[in-house]
């Protein structure tokens, strides 16, 4: 007797499941703004239970889940995600005549922008469309990466509205670093951003777009497909450029209720004008490990024209007996990292646990625009502040809202939105470019 053409195989997944399963999902994604949250170990509770009804989901922030404020932290998505925690350390890429010593510099700055990661994991608010953060630190002209003032700055790592300065105008002898952002997509979230010091010299851009998935036991965070790196340009030094990848974090200790994030993976950088790049390999941290060190990784001259595409995809295995290793370093990225250049002393090469997040100065809230980041959320983050969660959960659907009409607006007339800071034909370059009428408000 023939077999029945309508059996399903038993590792086959049925349409009509899918379906079931993807409309469960969207559920669980619509919900989440009536949960309830009393406690630390209840908003955890509440975050591992929203995460579970989505794991296999491919990209969750695709989902744009809302959550209830309780379980965010009051801060604007584009203030946190900067990358200047320590601004010394990228004035001080520009210092030295020796190529070598610059692609160090460069990637102790690196490692400094994940001082944010060492502490407790936090959750911004999502940006709306259009809006944008403006900022600056000011850095005195004698301090270097190694200065003791890179150590003896207030604790600022919780990163919070309420602990971050608002500058003075005293800036003599100082060097001013500024940051300016602007929210580019909402679907997919995408934003562009610019780093400059113009005394310097040296600007830094690129796109933010990361992707996340929750398996039941760690969350992986990684660059989404807009984000092809940040590249770092000296303009002093012949517009020499580095392109740096952003690394691959997990987010662990779901089982145990203590969350921290671990790096893994690799990332890379390289400057085709000095023929230099680096591998960063970072291994991945097992709770019984007695290992103390967790990166590793290899500064080398490459041939552009022959592995300038190749590199991405490198391990330190990889790295090929044709190119040139003229410096090695390692240890731990959240404690210490030391550097060696080849027939050289050891050396440290940032001191991540004696590091502190630089405040930076922004303008006060009755001088900023109606979509500046502080001025957008400021109704939300004051009413978190005060412990008043269900009027900040309603303020802040009352944006969304705002959004999702604007939006509705915006496709029944058939516009595109069109950034007020960057030129549009960001993608496929991954560098933005500032427009020249851009309305910056520093």
């Amino acid at each position: 007797m023939g077999k029945s053409a309508n059996v399903t195989p038993r590792n086959s997944v049925s349409a009509d499941s899918e379906a079931q399963r993807q409309k469960m999902q969207m559920e669980t994604v619509e919900r989440t703004e009536d949960i309830q949250v009393d406690g630390d170990q209840s908003k955890f509770s509440a975050i591992l239970n929203i995460l579970r009804k989505l794991v296999g989901v491919a990209d969750i922030i695709d989902m744009h889940l809302s959550l209830p404020s309780q379980l965010l932290d009051p801060i604007p998505n584009l203030e946190y995600w900067n990358y200047m925690e320590s601004p010394e350390h990228f004035i001080a890429i520009t210092e030295s005549d020796d190529e070598i010593e610059r692609m160090v510099a460069v990637l102790a700055w690196w490692f400094s922008k994940l001082l944010k990661h060492t502490g407790r994991v936090h959750k911004p608010f999502n940006s709306v469309l259009g809006e944008r953060f403006f900022c600056h630190w000011d850095v005195p002209c004698s301090a270097t990466s190694g200065s003791s003032d890179v150590s003896r700055r207030e604790d600022t790592a919780s990163s919070s509205i309420t602990n971050v300065s608002v500058g003075t105008d005293e800036t003599v002898d100082k060097l001013r670093v500024e940051y300016i952002t602007e929210q580019v997509s909402h679907h997919p979230p995408v934003s562009a951003f610019t780093y400059r010091c113009s005394e310097r010299g040296i600007e830094a851009v690129g796109i933010d777009h990361i992707k996340a998935k929750f398996t039941g036991l760690s969350a992986t965070v990684a660059p989404g497909s807009e984000s092809k790196g940040i590249f770092v340009t000296l303009k002093q030094r012949g517009n020499e450029t580095y392109k740096c990848t952003h690394p691959t974090g997990s987010i662990v200790g779901w089982l145990r209720g203590t969350l921290k994030v671990q790096m893994i993976e690799n990332s890379y950088i390289v400057c085709a004008k000095s023929g230099l790049a680096a591998v960063v390999e970072f291994k991945e941290e097992r709770w019984f490990s007695k290992d103390k060190g967790n990166v590793s990784g290899k500064v080398f001259r490459y041939n552009e024209s022959i592995f300038g595409d190749k590199i991405a995809s490198w391990r330190l295995k990889d790295i090929p007996k044709t190119c040139e290793v003229v410096a090695t370093f390692g240890g731990s990225w959240d404690q210490q990292v030391t550097v060696q250049r080849i027939k050289g002393p050891e050396r440290l090469l940032i001191d991540m646990a004696a590091l502190r997040i630089a405040d930076k100065s922004v303008k006060p809230l009755e001088e900023q625009g109606d979509l500046e980041s502080r001025r957008v959320w400021e109704p939300v983050a004051s009413k978190m502040r005060q412990g008043k969660f269900a009027e900040a959960s309603r303020t802040k659907r009352a944006i969304e809202e705002n959004q999702r009409t604007l939006a509705a607006g915006r496709k029944e007339r058939g516009e595109a939105f069109v950034p007020a800071l960057f030129k549009p034909d960001y993608s496929a370059s991954g560098r933005p470019e500032l427009l020249d009428s851009a309305p910056i408000n520093m």
